[in-house]
């Protein structure tokens, strides 16, 4: 499987990103990284958010990959009890997920509402 990560922090987010592509790193073959982009905090005030996608190739399900996230999240300090929109240490997310043969198996609605996501994401397709 081919999955595409969209990852965004705004709490000390160069070394949250950092801790990310690392991990990732460990799960993933054949990595690639768009350009980071900063953008400002949606939804809330905040401080802006530094946000890439991340793309490789792994033998996880989506559902085996969306815990190993949640995990990385968590290791990075992540408060699930705080608001949806709110300050992150980590947030990652799955946005497209493809085949083998490239065939898309998900397709995240987040790519058409957030250009923090689409803008990142068009870097590597």
């Amino acid at each position: 499987m081919k999955y595409y990560l969209s990852l965004g922090s705004n709490i000390d987010p160069v070394n949250h990103l950092d801790l990310a592509i690392f991990e990732l790193s460990n799960i993933f073959e054949n990595t690639l990284s768009s350009s980071i982009h900063k953008t400002p905090a949606e939804g809330f005030d905040g401080e802006d958010f530094l946000n890439l996608v991340f793309c490789g190739s792994c033998s996880l399900s989506f559902d085996e990959l969306n815990k190993k996230l949640k995990d990385i999240e968590d290791k990075a300090g992540r408060d699930r009890s705080a608001p949806k929109f709110s300050s992150r240490t980590l947030d990652i997310d799955i946005v497209l997920q493809l085949s083998e043969d490239d065939e898309i198996l998900f397709e995240s609605d987040e790519i058409a509402k957030y250009s923090f996501v689409s803008e990142p994401l068009s870097e590597l397709l």
